[in-house]
């Protein structure tokens, strides 16, 4: 079976090696470039022609929305690759931005690697129906799709962190905890304000108090 071919993407070093890593040992997978921004991606997807680019957002020189933009425009690159997304930048207009240049997925970190494997393999079954860049009716229904999935697999992914560290899912404080890992993720800037907006938005949702709930 032809194997599919994946460069990776990310300013993290670290990032990267791991993203590697969990490429190389699949036998359906061959990584054939590795970037540390958006320029060597885009020398990358140009000379090498990779069927999968998993392309971290914020990257030095020119960042994933950038390096998909000048694929799509690029006439240099006859082969135009899928995009798959790994960022912890969560914003809703980040997402659609890069939805509407081509992105089949969009995952926050962390991931679980073997969602990660599944959703690149599922991009191979079904290049044929790559959504139109910039067709506005054919894309938005796929988007809406996709975003829910990815947010279904990171309430999967956050359920099974939790059963895997020992929290029993019978007390209040694992519901509060889930809850707080799912608002962190989508919107980062609840960090920022944990006990001002985080635990009394918790508290709220189940009608408790924020005492309770830190």
């Amino acid at each position: 079976m032809e194997k599919l071919n994946v460069a990776i993407a990310d300013d993290n070093e670290k990032m990267v090696e791991v993203l590697g890593q969990i490429i190389e040992e699949d036998k359906d997978l061959e990584l054939v470039g590795k970037a540390h921004n958006g320029e060597e991606i885009c020398n990358i997807i140009r000379e090498k022609e990779p069927d999968v680019v998993v392309l971290d957002m914020i990257m030095p020189k020119m960042d994933g929305l950038t390096v998909m933009e000048k694929a799509n425009q690029d006439t240099a690159i006859t082969k135009k690759p899928a995009f798959i997304v790994i960022t912890a930048v969560g914003q809703e207009g980040i997402t659609e931005d890069a939805f509407s240049l081509g992105a089949y997925y969009y995952i926050m970190k962390p991931f679980d690697n073997n969602t990660l494997l599944n959703r690149i393999k599922y991009v191979k079954t079904n290049m044929g129906r790559h959504p139109a860049v910039n067709n506005k009716s054919s894309q938005t229904p796929k988007s809406n799709s996709r975003i829910e999935d990815v947010k279904v697999s990171l309430e999967a992914d956050v359920t099974d962190m939790l059963h895997d560290i020992g929290i029993p899912a019978h007390i209040k404080g694992y519901q509060y905890l889930r809850a707080a890992i799912m608002m962190a993720v989508e919107d980062m800037d609840m960090l920022n304000c944990i006990t001002k907006v985080l635990y009394p938005t918790i508290a709220k949702n189940f009608q408790t108090t924020s005492s309770r709930v830190e």
